[in-house]
């Protein structure tokens, strides 16, 4: 299922961590382990065996279909809730709690709870079928399912916020969609610092570094990134997936930098030291902030041009949706797809200025670590391998959809950087 907050803020949660590109790895954290014995331990999946070359071209041409089949089936479920009225009916159900605020949430809570159910099967496909055939899915079900419901009610609990002074508003002036996003920053700030310390340790356990040495590596990394007072972090995301990633979150008193399980069982200590010199670089050099800057505007714009025309629709198909105006609460799936369109339409934007930023954070990596350009570049190989990421994907995947540049020109140019 889409993350409806997501959607509504335009991608704000993109601001709260600049992740490694997902991979996968296939097993469990072993901290007495030397970390660079890490390729006798994963001869069966690196170097690129030929069967496994077969498996990444079919998942990454799933991947491509699947972006487009995605958006397709999320927009067609929602404007079936609205065309058969379904949006507009639990509206009035919910209306019946005589609290305007909790009538407002009652609604919030129905209407995500009636897409989840419509959209299960798909996702239930997708993130849990597709992930274990593929390899990568280390939960049963029930695991999976569980952790699933959970993220679902944290959305039903943090929804009301946003939506609750986005009709406020609507409903107060005509320039609602400006005030909507000058508040939405402090809201954007909050999540950032709130979500790496009350909801990322909902699903996994985050523990001190236990690898001394590395933990020690690290933290001279951190300090000559200048990067004070981060605490370091292992997470077993292994107990979800065998993707590989890391990264620095958090603002403030919150920033962390955190290290899967999969990525230090894997990795050599010169290729983690790159990845988390790439990571601190994101921090250091303020990508956070400055993408919250362009996402804001998007959003100004998304909302802006929502509202110019959103109306319009409404009084042609009122007797459909039953709801004559944008200020009414039922209007919220209508919402969504207004603003899902827009930003796909922004993603060639917001995803270039990301590249640029990972393009930085490669610089940096290689300057603030003594790592050569071949290791740099066997973990980009790597995440290749373990991730099924297609190295070389067409340009314009990468133009539309790709929040990084390809593996294969970031290989190229630290090999070349280094010489």
């Amino acid at each position: 299922m889409k993350n409806i907050v997501i959607i509504i803020l335009m991608l704000c949660c993109s601001t709260v961590l600049y992740a490694a590109d997902s991979s996968v790895v296939e097993t469990p954290l072993v901290v007495d382990a030397q970390i660079d014995s890490v390729a006798t331990q994963s001869n069966s999946i690196y170097p690129m065996s030929l069967e496994r070359k077969e498996k990444l071209t079919s998942y990454s041409l799933f991947n491509n279909i699947w972006r487009f089949t995605d958006f397709i089936i999320s927009i067609i479920i929602l404007f079936l809730i609205l065309f058969t009225g379904l949006s507009a009916k639990l509206r009035t159900y919910a209306e019946k709690i005589p609290n305007k605020f909790f009538a407002l949430w009652g609604f919030i809570v129905l209407f995500l709870a009636l897409e989840y159910i419509l959209l299960l099967p798909f996702h239930v496909y997708r993130s849990f079928l597709v992930e274990g055939e593929f390899g990568f899915m280390n939960q049963t079900f029930i695991e999976w399912f569980s952790e699933d419901l959970l993220g679902l009610g944290i959305n039903m609990l943090l929804m009301i916020v946003p939506i609750f002074f986005l009709y406020k508003l609507i409903k107060a002036t005509k320039y609602w969609w400006l005030k909507f996003t000058i508040g939405a920053i402090p809201f954007i700030v909050i999540m950032i610092v709130l979500a790496p310390i009350f909801i990322s340790p909902l699903f996994n356990d985050f523990i001190d570094l236990e690898n001394k040495e590395l933990k020690s590596e690290i933290h001279s990394l951190a300090e000559k990134a200048g990067i004070e007072g981060s605490d370091i972090f292992q997470v077993n995301t292994s107990k979800q997936s065998s993707k590989i990633n890391a990264y620095v979150t958090g603002m403030f008193n919150s920033k962390r930098i955190v290290l899967t399980d999969n990525l230090i069982n894997h990795f050599t200590t010169n290729e983690i030291k790159f990845v988390m010199g790439h990571e601190m670089g994101h921090y250091v050099m303020n990508h956070i902030w400055k993408t919250l800057i362009v996402i804001i505007i998007v959003l100004a714009l998304a909302l802006w041009l929502t509202g110019l025309t959103i109306q319009k629709f409404i009084d042609r198909f009122k007797s459909r949706l039953k709801f004559d105006s944008l200020s009414d609460h039922a209007s919220l799936p209508l919402l969504i797809i207004y603003m899902s369109f827009i930003m796909f339409m922004f993603n060639p934007v917001i995803n270039s200025l990301s590249r640029y930023h990972e393009h930085q954070s490669d610089i940096y990596g290689m300057e603030v670590t003594d790592v050569d350009g071949e290791e740099a570049a066997s973990a980009f190989d790597k995440l290749s391998v373990y991730n099924l990421a297609d190295p070389n994907p067409h340009p314009f995947i990468v133009f539309w959809f790709h929040s990084h540049p390809s593996l294969q020109d970031r290989m190229e140019f630290v090999r070349q950087y280094r010489k």
